[in-house]
């Protein structure tokens, strides 16, 4: 079994930590196609403290719900170590791991899709409990949907309803009672409001700030909105081609990479008297399949030299940063 990360002298443990966290995709080879290798997260080191909510944001294909699959162990690591609690993931055998999972659950992107369309809400918000072999009698288990729809604002008379007949934030609902039937302390939450209508993402993301407050649970947060996130969470993890670029110890912290720069710059500001000019990027995205030596946002950064372009900078904190204020640049921007 792999030793346990210390955690920082005088400050609690994390719930999670993930260290040199690596996972590596091989497309197939066909008859005019050689195999490619895609590196969709690469050496990522996190530290998911208790009780609080750690934001993991970044553009399409940066690696974000691979990381949420990986830190679950629903993908298996390439390389590198996930340990929640001081439990070595990849050490545990399968009912170890099962028994563990009671502790940590996700909410899915879509709800559509997430749900069995053959079962009921009752039988679904049940699923958990099913699988992990604890038996209710009927009584018990009628007063557990009860119980779990009125946590999450629903009618209980919907328990006998199916997907189909649920609106999409209603289906959203139900995966999160489903993931709270087990009492976990973790919840991985790839994109919850994605496919959601506006005005039902607020109130998604009101119902989950209230479930934290109420339950003391520890959330990673996945999105590509960094708005949502630097609203909801109280860390901000950016990502960018499979690897961590910036970590902000909390929402109003000024960022210092030039890629959450122009992130921050890109989001909407409804007041026109804090309206600003979008700075729009130049430049290729790095090829996702073959990767530059340097840093893969040399080519769309205005700041990258020539060290940028052949020396990959390392997550680490520079001169003059706040505690816990780590990122991956050679030329970090002022304060």
């Amino acid at each position: 079994m792999t030793e346990t990360p210390v955690s920082a002298i005088g400050s609690p443990p994390p719930l999670l930590q993930t260290r040199g966290l690596t996972r590596v995709f091989h497309s197939r080879a066909g008859l005019f196609a050689k195999q490619r290798t895609l590196t969709a997260v690469s050496q990522v080191d996190l530290d998911i403290p208790r009780g609080r909510v750690t934001g993991v944001v970044g553009e399409s294909g940066c690696g974000k719900s691979t990381l949420a699959r990986l830190v679950l162990r629903l993908l298996d690591a390439s390389s590198g170590s996930v340990h929640f609690d001081g439990n070595d993931l990849a050490g545990l055998s399968s009912s170890g791991l099962r028994a563990l999972r009671r502790r940590m659950q996700m909410v899915f992107q879509d709800p559509y899709s997430s749900i069995d369309p053959r079962y009921s809400v009752h039988e679904a918000v049940l699923e958990p409990l099913r699988i992990q072999g604890l038996a209710l009698d009927e009584a018990a288990k009628r007063s557990k949907v009860e119980s779990l729809m009125a946590m999450v604002g629903l009618n209980p008379v919907l328990a006998d309803s199916y997907p189909h007949q649920l609106s999409g934030g209603q289906k959203q609902r139900v995966g999160i009672a489903r993931a709270l039937a087990l009492q976990p302390e973790f919840l991985v939450l790839d994109e919850p409001t994605a496919s959601l209508d506006v005005s039902i993402q607020a109130q998604i993301i009101a119902l989950l700030e209230q479930l934290q407050a109420d339950l003391g649970l520890t959330y990673l947060f996945i999105s590509h909105d960094l708005g949502l996130v630097r609203y909801f969470c109280h860390r901000i993890v950016v990502m960018y081609l499979g690897r961590v670029v910036e970590i902000l110890p909390d929402p109003t912290a000024a960022p210092r990479h030039p890629y959450t720069r122009a992130l921050m710059e890109s989001t909407f500001e409804p007041d026109p008297q804090r309206r600003r000019t979008v700075t729009l990027l130049h430049g290729e995205i790095a090829d996702a399949f073959n990767l530059p030596a340097g840093c893969a946002y040399a080519a769309r950064c205005p700041h990258a030299s020539q060290r940028c372009r052949s020396e990959r900078p390392e997550l680490s904190q520079p001169a003059g940063a706040d505690q816990g204020h780590s990122l991956a640049c050679h030329h970090p921007l002022g304060s």
